[in-house]
């Protein structure tokens, strides 16, 4: 989602009341997550990386032995977690032309569905055998374990997966997704800070410059709900209405 000229910076002010199609990907691979910086499109997905172009069509830039789980651009560089054939996960990164650069392994023995949220300062990927998020340093250093209760290795109403996010202001928090709710969790404590359980089957996060957080809601459904929740309480503010399709991915603007 891309914010538009009228959307308002601070959560304190009105929040948004619309969202209008932008640009639509098409993209003929399973993906999992979506990036866009610099007006380029990126799409984590089965086998690697895919751009998305201006004429709606993809290609792929980058390309794995395995599914890329989640994918985030940072000051250029292209950050990627990958499941790879063999079981076994790992954080990739690779420079604006797609060359890689460094990467580590991430110890986790589930191959179930997880994402990572990269700050500008260290990566986070959750561990769901220990519960806890794992902060790296952008180099792949372990820097320190949060814990994390609420992170679940048992299957649950949305199976094992995770989602988790970053707000751009408040750097002492995650955004998490799982087990039917959404959590924003103290870095510094693993403290809850709030959740909300009230949405029905909530899935993917992500968070704007205003520190709002975005929910896809209604996995089963044929009609998927966008919830906008206030990042500081976590309650509600906006709904928006999207019939999902799994080859094409939309980029909205907010209103």
């Amino acid at each position: 989602m891309r914010q538009s000229d009228r959307l308002m910076t601070s959560p304190s002010q009105a929040p948004p009341t619309g969202m209008r199609l932008m640009r639509r990907a098409v993209v003929s691979k399973q993906c999992y997550s979506v990036s866009q910086y610099d007006d380029q499109i990126y799409v984590a997905g089965s086998g690697g990386v895919y751009r998305g172009t201006s004429n709606g069509q993809s290609s792929c830039v980058i390309s794995v032995d395995g599914f890329v789980h989640s994918v985030s651009v940072n000051d250029g560089g292209i950050y990627t977690l990958v499941y790879e054939r063999d079981t076994s996960w790992s954080v990739r990164v690779y420079d604006s032309d797609y060359r890689p650069t460094r990467s580590w392994r991430h110890i986790e023995r589930s191959g179930h569905f997880n994402q990572m949220a990269v700050r500008k300062d260290s990566v986070l990927v959750s561990d769901r055998d220990s519960k806890t998020i794992i902060q790296y340093s952008l180099t792949g250093e372990v820097e320190r374990r949060i814990p994390c209760p609420i992170l679940n290795n048992t299957h649950t109403l949305n199976g094992y997966d995770i989602w988790m996010c970053v707000m751009s202001s408040r750097l002492d928090s995650v955004i998490v997704s799982c087990d039917g709710a959404v959590s924003c969790v103290h870095m510094s404590t693993g403290h809850c800070v709030w959740s909300t359980v009230s949405l029905d089957k909530p899935t993917a996060v992500c968070c704007d410059d205003a520190d709002r957080v975005y929910v896809g809601v209604g996995l089963e459904s044929d009609t998927i709900q966008i919830s906008v929740l206030d990042g500081v309480t976590g309650k509600a503010v906006f709904k928006f209405y999207t019939r999902p399709n799994f080859i094409l991915l939309h980029l909205y603007f907010i209103d």
